[in-house]
């Protein structure tokens, strides 16, 4: 099974406009809600893929229903601890005429001490049963930003796979303890390594480095560039798919669910990254937040390049 953890979820509300005026008069064209936080979207890939899965995380009594009502049309599996507040709701505004997104997120709910241990209690507990544990996403006000370095540590210590996909300081600490699989973004990676960056290091030797310190694989999404994805011998890139992008939301995260059905399968580096890439690509070519499916995966792996860089 593969749980993945939400601290911070959402609630995404897509609003479709023929045009976005700006400071002006706009008419909806209409709308669509979708439960959002990264963990939640990889659970949902994941699913549509056939993979056994389970959300974990918070949810939030005001309006938490609404979260695990839509996680149900998906047929997605959840167990979250509950805490006072609201979920915050992020507002997607679509252009559909130049195919771009604008996003307003509100900030997290506070969440108190308490709740933070019985999570770490529930995760112990739920880890005996996980081959892989994917952290995905902000921290939550309240959250200590060391959540992900304990959690990292508690699963190797039951010989669970550990996915961290994080930025600033919860992937630092996250790094101290080796996870078994990172993927940062362009921007993601370049904060995280801005002293060697400006030291003269280029991407693929600070790459090399991590992944040398005991990290076995690091995946550096790059947008319209593709993706590349470093193991302890060699490193591989893969090309972008020539898509049209009707929706962006969700492809890393969908990139992230693409490499763990193909750790499930025990499959090579070049084919995580196959995979990768064409659960990014199935996402990429939906409207808004919609998420790939088999069927996408399926159609686009044939098409992805992977070459060999080093």
């Amino acid at each position: 099974m593969i749980l993945t953890l939400t601290l911070n979820p959402c609630i995404d509300k897509t609003i479709y406009l023929d045009q976005l005026e700006v400071g002006s008069y706009n008419r909806v064209k209409s709308t669509r809600e979708d439960p959002a936080g990264k963990g939640l979207n990889v659970s949902i890939v994941l699913n549509n893929l056939g993979e056994e899965t389970l959300c974990k995380g918070f949810n939030f009594k005001n309006n938490g229903r609404l979260l695990e009502e839509l996680l149900d049309r998906h047929g997605v599996a959840r167990n979250f601890i509950m805490e006072n507040g609201a979920i915050r709701t992020n507002i997607k505004l679509f252009d559909q005429s130049c195919q771009v997104m604008t996003e307003v997120n509100e900030a997290g709910p506070l969440v108190s001490s308490s709740c933070v241990e019985e999570l770490l209690k529930d995760m112990e507990a739920s880890l005996e049963r996980a081959d892989i544990l994917v952290m995905s996403g902000s921290i939550p006000p309240g959250v200590p930003t060391d959540i992900y370095q304990r959690l990292i540590r508690m699963a190797k210590e039951k010989q669970v796979k550990t996915v961290l996909d994080a930025a600033g300081e919860p992937l630092l600490l996250g790094l101290k303890e080796k996870p078994f699989l990172i993927k940062p973004n362009t921007l993601e990676f370049e904060q995280a390594f801005q002293k060697e960056i400006e030291s003269g290091m280029d991407t693929l030797e600070i790459a090399r480095r991590v992944v040398d310190s005991g990290i076995p694989y690091l995946c550096l999404s790059m947008g319209s560039d593709g993706a590349m994805l470093i193991d302890r011998e060699h490193a591989y890139r893969a090309k972008p798919l020539p898509l049209k992008p009707l929706g962006l939301t969700g492809a890393g995260d969908s990139m992230v669910a693409g490499m763990c059905c193909a750790i499930r399968k025990n499959l090579s580096t070049p084919d995580m990254l196959r995979y990768a890439m064409a659960a990014a690509g199935g996402s990429i070519r939906q409207e808004g937040t919609i998420l790939a499916g088999k069927s996408d995966v399926e159609e686009l792996l044939p098409l992805v390049e992977v070459e060999t860089v080093l």
